[in-house]
C-alpha cells in the first residue's frame, strides 16, 4: 500500500474514522469508475418517479411505504437491485486502492456487502428516526465501510456523525450494547462531545469507517445528500455466516450478482471471491 492508503488504514484501527478524496487517493482508472458513478446518479436523479418521491419528502408529503422513507434508494431506481452493468458503482468498490486497503484492515480478503447509493432530500419533517438517530451496526465486530460523496455534503444537509473511539476495542467501547441483541441506543455515559466527528466535505469526499462505532446520519434541512456505499466484512461476519439481507446473492433489493455476464467474468479471481 501506499503511504495516504496506510494513514487510513491506521486511523480508521485507532479512531474508527479517516477521511480522504477521490482526487487525493483514486488512480486514473478508479477516478474513471467514479465519474461514471457520477453520471448514474445523474440518471438515477433525472428520473421522473425519483424526481417525484424527493419532492414529496421535501413537501412533506411522503410516500411512507417502509421504515426508512426518508431516503431513496438504487431499488426505487431500478425497481431492482444494483448489478455490476449499472454504471461503474461495484467495480469502483473493487478497485485494488480500496480493496487493499480493507484486506490490511482485516487481515484477509474481505468481502463486500450492501453495495448502496442513495438519496436523501430536504426532509419537511423534521424528526430523527432510524439511522438517524445514535447506533451501531452490528455486522461484525470489525466494519470497513467506504462512503463516497456525489454532492457537498455541509452542516443543513444532513452530514454523518460519528464518535471517536467507540468503535469495538476503542477507548469507549463499553459505552453501549454490542453483538448480544441488545440496543445499542442506550448509553452508560455521556457521549463524548469532543470526540464527535461531522463528515462533512466537498463532492468526492470519500469516508472511511469503522460502523460498529457510534455514529448515526443527519436529517436534510437544506437541499440534498447524494453519497454511496460498500460495506467490507470478514468472511466470517455475523452477517455472512446468518445469510442475512445483503448479500449479492440475495435477488431483489440490493445486489444483483449475474455470473454468467461478461462483467463478472472480466473480473479477476479476487475481485470474484470478495463479491462471494
Amino acid at each position: 500500500m501506499n503511504p495516504d492508503q496506510s494513514r487510513i488504514v491506521e486511523e480508521v484501527r485507532k479512531n474508527g474514522i479517516a477521511f480522504s478524496s477521490v482526487e487525493e487517493l483514486f488512480d486514473e482508472t478508479t477516478l474513471g469508475y467514479y465519474n461514471n458513478t457520477v453520471d448514474f446518479f445523474n440518471d438515477f436523479l433525472r428520473s421522473p418517479h425519483i424526481n417525484d418521491r424527493c419532492k414529496r419528502i421535501a413537501q412533506g408529503n411522503p410516500i411512507q411505504d417502509r421504515g426508512k422513507w426518508f431516503e431513496v434508494t438504487q431499488y426505487e431506481y431500478l425497481q431492482r437491485g444494483l448489478g455490476l452493468d449499472d454504471g461503474d458503482v461495484i467495480n469502483m468498490y473493487l478497485s485494488p486502492i480500496i480493496t487493499e486497503m480493507a484486506e490490511a484492515f482485516h487481515g484477509m480478503t474481505p468481502r463486500v456487502r450492501n453495495v448502496l447509493t442513495w438519496v436523501h432530500p430536504q426532509n419537511a419533517i423534521q424528526q430523527a428516526r432510524a439511522s438517524q438517530v445514535w447506533h451501531r451496526d452490528q455486522e461484525d465486530w470489525e466494519i470497513f465501510k467506504v462512503f463516497i460523496t456525489l454532492s457537498d455534503i455541509g452542516i443543513h444537509n444532513g452530514p454523518t456523525q460519528y464518535v471517536k473511539q467507540t468503535q469495538h476495542g476503542g477507548k469507549y467501547d463499553d459505552i453501549t450494547n454490542n453483538m448480544n441483541g441488545g440496543t445499542t441506543s442506550t448509553f452508560k455515559y455521556e457521549i463524548p462531545e469532543d470526540e464527535i466527528v461531522s463528515c462533512e466535505g466537498k463532492r468526492g469526499t470519500i469516508i472511511f469507517m469503522n460502523t460498529n462505532g457510534l455514529h448515526k446520519g443527519g436529517l436534510v434541512k437544506e437541499g440534498v445528500r447524494c453519497l454511496t456505499q460498500a460495506n467490507f466484512l470478514k468472511p466470517t461476519a455475523a452477517l455472512i455466516e446468518n445469510k442475512v439481507l445483503g448479500t449479492f446473492d440475495y435477488n431483489e433489493k440490493v445486489n444483483i450478482l449475474d455470473r454468467s455476464s461478461n462483467s463478472y467474468k472480466q473480473l479477476t479471481n479476487k475481485q470474484k471471491q470478495i463479491l462471494t
